[in-house]
């Protein structure tokens, strides 16, 4: 006979003889996480680690780096940009290609025809890995385009790390030291934040003391 109740199963064994067993259904739950160009994300990343310790992440930003480090896609590159993305060491000219590709549309279409798919698919891979991992019940991927790439890997909720568009622009521009005309080409380049919170499913504010977000961060843990 088998007995079922919410988060619990029971299996009462039809021979005396047997033990009573107890096995503990642990709910799987899967979370996007995104927002605007210095917003927050990878703190609210960090403080969701910090307060989940089991929890499995898929950052996209480091999978992009990665994949710049990697010589069957730099020919790639090349062979869509030219030679002049590289530094004379044979690595990518970041700055170069920074300014190539905010500059010109099409040529950000160009670098994201490349990488897109590749960041898709690794972070598939990993929500894959992580379902047939019994130590961990939270998965969150880290995905600044999420909503402009329409990224789908089954997720639970959406999530949104937000600020007004007036503190990521004075975020970057002491942070990262750009220039006008490169911010505002990055901002433009993503959907508004505003956006971002309208299709959100949780919403993070993030514009004042960063103990402002842990405190958002703890109060969602508990709650999910």
């Amino acid at each position: 006979m088998n007995l079922v109740f919410p988060g619990l199963f029971f299996f009462i064994p039809l021979y005396p003889a047997l033990d009573l067993r107890v096995f503990y259904i642990k709910m799987k739950r899967a979370f996007g996480l995104t927002g605007g160009i210095a917003t927050g994300k990878s703190t609210a990343l960090g403080f969701l680690l910090s307060q989940v310790p089991s929890l499995v992440s898929f950052d996209a930003d480091a999978s992009v780096r990665g994949l710049l480090q990697n010589a069957d896609v730099l020919t790639e590159l090349v062979n869509l940009f030219g030679s002049g993305i590289l530094t004379a060491e044979g690595g990518l000219n970041r700055a170069v290609m920074r300014e190539l590709v905010f500059e010109d549309e099409q040529q950000r279409k160009k670098l994201e025809s490349c990488l897109h798919p590749k960041v898709r698919k690794e972070c598939l891979e990993k929500h894959e890995q992580w379902l047939t991992n019994r130590a961990s019940t939270l998965f969150v991927a880290d995905v600044p385009l999420l909503f402009e790439v329409e990224l789908d890997f089954g997720q639970d909720l959406n999530l949104v790390v937000a600020t007004s568009a007036a503190t990521q622009h004075l975020r970057l521009k002491t942070r990262n030291h750009f220039d006008d005309e490169i911010i505002s080409s990055i901002l433009a380049a993503q959907l508004p934040i505003m956006e971002k919170v309208k299709r959100a499913d949780v919403v993070f504010w993030n514009e004042g003391p960063l103990v402002g977000l842990e405190r958002q961060i703890a109060h969602f843990t508990d709650a999910y």
